[in-house]
């Protein structure tokens, strides 16, 4: 509560001499030397393609902002185990370096379904969020005729990359409506440690356009193999 005594000519005085005792009860906070505190680091990342074909390769990109962006080292960590998040590792041997502009890129193969997230080497370090690279089975096509007569047996084969030992592919023809149905099955056998094969006949009467599909597992998305057109002759 203010009182204000009016004493005929030092009214003014009076005033002027509270004025600056009621601001030091609330006194401004003062800035902090140098300026505002400087933004805290961050790392983006991004995976392209996010889908790949087994022993295809993406690109792993993003940019570091903080107050030295440049000449910093990022480590790459990975998780391939589901649920994603709770196991990453360092990928071994595989860094890259910031440039002048904060960004880094490189190229790495994943061979199964991957989780990645990059750490740049900055104080403190920073690590960027996670991003999930698919990789689908590299599923081989052949046939043994691609002009049989009508009524005639045809051989699928091929070749499964990597190894998936004991599981099934589905041999699958093209329907009028664009969509593939199964039209047989074939156990996948051992061909050594890097890849299965299956081979499988087929009693051929009409044209078709056939893929082999290998369905998805924990480590990998489905497979497809290229198409293949079959035309009967006469």
């Amino acid at each position: 509560m203010r009182i204000t005594h009016l004493v005929p000519g030092l009214g003014l005085a009076l005033a002027l001499a509270v004025a600056p005792a009621a601001s030091a009860q609330n006194p401004k906070p003062n800035k902090p030397p140098g300026g505002n505190a400087p933004n805290a680091s961050a790392l983006t990342l991004e995976a392209k393609p996010s889908t790949i074909v087994f022993s295809g390769l993406t690109t792993l990109s993003g940019r570091l902002t903080a107050d030295k962006a440049d000449g910093v080292t990022v480590r790459f960590e990975q998780d391939n185990t589901r649920p994603y998040g709770d196991g990453y590792k360092p990928v071994a041997g595989v860094t890259a370096t910031t440039a002048n502009n904060g960004r880094y890129s490189l190229s790495i193969k994943p061979l199964l379904n991957t989780s990645f997230r990059a750490v740049a080497q900055s104080s403190p370090p920073t690590t960027s969020p996670a991003r999930v690279v698919l990789v689908r089975t590299l599923v081989g096509i052949r046939v043994s005729d691609s002009t049989p007569r009508r009524g005639s047996l045809v051989r699928f084969s091929g070749t499964v990359f990597p190894a998936h030992d004991g599981g099934t592919v589905l041999i699958q023809k093209r329907s009028s409506t664009g969509s593939f149905n199964t039209v047989a099955r074939k156990r996948l056998t051992d061909a050594g440690a890097a890849r299965s094969t299956y081979s499988r006949r087929l009693r051929i009467f009409r044209d078709g356009v056939y893929r082999v599909k290998l369905p998805g597992d924990g480590d990998h998305i489905n497979g497809f193999s290229r198409l293949k057109t079959i035309n009967v002759g006469g």
